[in-house]
């Protein structure tokens, strides 16, 4: 469910593997993309009727098809939602805020497609084959162009029985190969597509594609180890609009995020979000606020001044289906928390689920503070951003932001030029609305050791130290003699509000550390020790750090 960055081995394997895939490609050169930005298409949620169905009465396969129908109607007015669990706080309250809605439950997926009939085009389906091939995207790419229901082969039959007819067949093959191909199918539709977005989605979930058939994606997927299919996919960045977002994941990080950057576009973690479709079509105009408050700070020399800033916040996902329910945030809201802790957060889940985003602060107490994370918008490498393309990014950022009730930034990068970075810290040091920023640069983000880049007047403030525990030993988790071990080496860091030494960023890694791990390091810190937001830290920086 979470996607972890991985230590400095696996990273540079993965790095080794990007860039053997990608030096015989074009990506080298920077896309002349067309002049308009991209832009979040706009989708309504129902106000009348909803049709309900839970999760744990579809199989796979029919939770496929049924987010096909999902992302359908939505393309007029989404009006079915899948209970799953924990996502079902979302529905309540917003039915809680709508009473004239009607809601529909339903127990079988057939009486559903057929309350939804006059919704899909010519009563007509696509067929695919549910697995590890690309049929399935192939099958969301047509559903959202054409309006016809993806189908999974098994259940072709009931899909007659119920009055569809077959209007593709995407499980062809000729000599045991898939006659159709995602090139194919991007060929024959790119005309049709909608290019602000782009779904790059592993054929195995099951989550996601409603969004993508509600706003008429190209869905798809690629091996990362296929030179030719990562060659097809920088094509299919360079046809997308300028900034636009690359919803799903991939399986490595490293090329895929360098990829998307070095055409203009940035990603959204996303692959098992659930119910996009209907969550975006809910009040996006409203602005949230948060219940903490930054506060203006008079430094004291004899303090050491550290923001403890949990990363991974660019991630929609774990937002959306996991952090208020389990795991850290969880967890801090059941206990005493009373340190000041930063989280990261994805600006534009104002845009995508606004009603997540609203439970999360509901949740917080005065003593967390949400800042965008990572990058922005979404998560880029600002330093392999086409840089006549970044100023926009930063722009897009700024008011994302804005609307989310976030002011403070996190940037992550993998380069560790100093020349590079400043750059493109210029870039976002231009907007007035920013007063500098944090930086995760390189492996477990903390390769700048804590070194301040200043713009101006503004720092970009690099990690320090990163709570990110490894070991030879698979599963093991962090030990009492670690956590010690890094809160010494806290202790001893300098009492000087002169000096960048005499403030730290440390950079807290969710999946590695838990929050009882974070509990006790707190615990073992010195009184010098005086814990701040991340905004505050870059504040006292500014006041106090000459530059």
């Amino acid at each position: 469910m979470k996607h972890k960055r991985t230590p400095l081995a696996k990273r540079l394997m993965a790095a080794a593997s990007a860039i053997a895939l990608l030096f015989s490609l074009t990506s080298c050169a920077v896309p002349q993309k067309d002049a308009e930005l991209a832009m979040l298409p706009t989708l309504k949620a129902t106000q009348d009727e909803i049709f309900l169905m839970d999760r744990a009465a579809l199989t796979e396969s029919e939770y496929i098809m049924l987010t096909s129908l999902q992302g359908i109607t939505a393309q007029s007015e989404a009006n079915i939602y899948i209970k799953d669990s924990d996502n079902t706080v979302y529905l309540e309250r917003y039915l809680s805020e709508h009473s004239e809605i009607t809601r529909r439950e339903f127990h079988s997926v057939w009486e559903l497609v057929a309350a939804c009939m006059g919704s899909i085009a010519e009563k007509g389906c696509v067929l695919f084959e549910y697995g590890s091939n690309p049929t399935v995207n192939m099958a969301a790419t047509i559903s959202g162009v054409e309006g016809w229901l993806a189908v999974p082969v098994e259940l072709k039959e009931q899909a007659q029985q119920a009055g569809l007819t077959v209007k593709r067949d995407l499980t062809e093959k000729d000599g045991g190969q898939y006659i159709a191909t995602q090139e194919s199918v991007f060929e024959e539709y790119q005309g049709r597509l909608n290019n602000n977005l782009v779904l790059h989605q592993s054929p195995e979930l099951v989550t996601l594609r409603d969004y993508g058939i509600a706003t008429k994606a190209f869905c798809f997927y690629t091996d990362e180890e296929n030179r030719v299919e990562v060659k097809f996919r920088n094509r299919v960045f360079a046809w997308a609009k300028r900034n636009a977002p690359v919803l799903g994941w991939s399986a490595d990080e490293l090329g895929y995020v360098k990829q998307a950057s070095e055409n203009g576009l940035f990603v959204l973690p996303s692959d098992h979000c659930t119910n996009l479709s209907f969550l975006t079509g809910w009040d996006t105009q409203t602005p949230v606020e948060q219940r903490s408050r930054v506060q203006t700070i008079t430094a004291d020399s004899s303090k050491h001044y550290v923001a403890l800033v949990m990363s991974d916040g660019d991630n929609v996902q774990w937002y959306e289906t996991t952090l208020p329910f389990r795991d850290h945030f969880y967890d801090r809201a059941a206990s005493s928390h009373d340190y000041k802790l930063t989280w990261t957060a994805p600006p534009l889940l104002h845009k995508l689920a606004p009603s997540v985003l609203r439970y999360i602060y509901g949740m917080a107490s005065e003593n967390d503070r949400f800042i965008a994370g990572v990058s922005g918008t979404g998560y880029i490498n600002p330093t392999a951003y086409p840089q006549e393309y970044l100023a926009d990014f930063v722009g897009a950022s700024v008011s994302a932001m804005k609307d989310a009730g976030l002011s403070g930034l996190a940037i992550l990068d993998n380069s560790t030029s100093k020349r590079k970075l400043k750059r493109a810290m210029a870039t976002y040091a231009q907007r007035s609305e920013m007063n500098g920023a944090l930086m995760q640069i390189g492996d477990k983000y903390e390769e700048l050791g804590g070194e301040i880049l200043w713009c101006g007047d503004k720092p970009f403030i690099s990690a320090r130290k990163s709570f990110w525990y490894t070991s030879d030993t698979e599963g093991e988790t962090a030990t009492k003699e670690w956590i010690a071990q890094f809160a010494e080496e806290i202790n001893a860091l300098p009492a000087d509000i002169h000096s960048p030494d005499g403030y730290s960023y440390i950079n807290i890694h969710p999946w590695s550390t838990t929050m009882a791990d974070l509990d006790e390091l707190v615990s073992l810190l010195d009184e010098d020790v005086e814990l701040v937001f991340a905004e505050e830290l870059i504040e006292l920086v500014r006041a106090n750090v000459p530059h």
